[in-house]
């Protein structure tokens, strides 16, 4: 139990063209091509730093980000999606919500033939199936797969000693003496991972991810290779708009994980940015596309711009 709740947390803080652009304004698609972006104006009096991050790439690729080395030295505290600080709380808040309900089974939630899917993939990645899993929730289930697939696909990753970008950039600042700061809390975390849809459509959305797994090597090369290449648009466009894509995200979904919780985070940032010079680090999807943090900070009045 505990090795799978670990895993889990890996994940929540969880699975992801080369414009110049500096400036208030610009379009959704202008604010791309670099991972990290300076934050100034409209009242600051010192410049904050926002980092998209890919929570399960590797910890020598901060090296390869154009400044970051800088912001973090400049900076006067460090905000990240949630504190990670406190890893044996984590893991009883997952604990505590992952779950099915009493009374209710992945028979309920599925079609015969959908459910021998589901177990079948189980089984064929894991070697254990709904019997040994069938009392968590879709989520749970949703990121453990995830996880273990990963860690198959690219053997280099290793689940037990990987830490987080985020996770290095918080340790980095706590060992300075640098306040950390948190957007969210772990329950709100929670909440969208397991509880913000109906039980049967995570139910459902997870027999398609588990059935389409030949797909997912593919998809994830794409996805890296946006990433290392600072291509935010690209990232955005390959999880939200892709034709191709077997299992599309829900509006639901795409809302719950995404536009809402960038909007509640707009909501803060004005306030930390102008207390403290703040480095933020979160998920790369959540800098862009137009409900992203970039272009949102733009039409604020902030100058947004790249660092190379």
């Amino acid at each position: 139990m505990k090795a799978i709740t670990t895993l889990i947390i890996g994940t929540l803080l969880a699975m992801i063209s080369l414009l110049t652009v500096s400036a208030q304004g610009g379009t959704p698609e202008s604010y791309t091509g670099s991972l990290l972006w300076k934050v100034s104006g409209n009242g600051l009096t010192s410049p904050s730093y926002i980092l998209g991050t890919h929570h399960l790439v590797h910890i020598s690729f901060v090296n390869e980000i154009s400044g970051l080395k800088d912001a973090m030295e400049s900076t006067e505290q460090t905000v990240g999606e949630v504190v990670m600080s406190n890893m044996a709380t984590m893991q009883q808040k997952v604990l505590e919500n992952a779950k099915l309900p009493e009374g209710e089974t992945y028979q309920n939630l599925l079609s015969e033939a959908d459910y021998k899917k589901l177990d079948e993939g189980l089984i064929a990645l894991v070697t254990a199936g709904l019997a040994q899993y069938g009392h968590f929730k879709p989520g749970m289930l949703s990121m453990f797969y995830s996880t273990i697939l990963y860690s198959k696909l690219y053997p280099e990753f290793n689940p037990a000693s990987h830490e987080a970008i985020d996770a290095y950039l918080q340790r980095i600042a706590t060992e300075k003496g640098k306040p950390v700061l948190g957007m969210e809390t772990i329950e709100d975390q929670v909440y969208a991972l397991f509880d913000a849809e109906p039980l049967k459509t995570q139910a459902e959305d997870l027999v398609c991810m588990v059935s389409n797994g030949e797909n997912s090597k593919e998809q994830l090369d794409q996805l890296n290779a946006f990433y290392k290449a600072a291509d935010l648009t690209g990232m955005y466009n390959l999880a939200y708009n892709n034709p191709d894509d077997p299992c599309p995200s829900t509006e639901i979904r795409k809302n719950v994980m995404m536009k809402d919780r960038n909007d509640r985070w707009i909501e803060k940032l004005p306030a930390i940015m102008k207390e403290k010079s703040s480095l933020i680090a979160a998920g790369a999807l959540h800098l862009a596309g137009e409900e992203g943090l970039l272009y949102q900070l733009a039409k604020l009045g902030y100058t947004v711009e790249p660092v190379r």
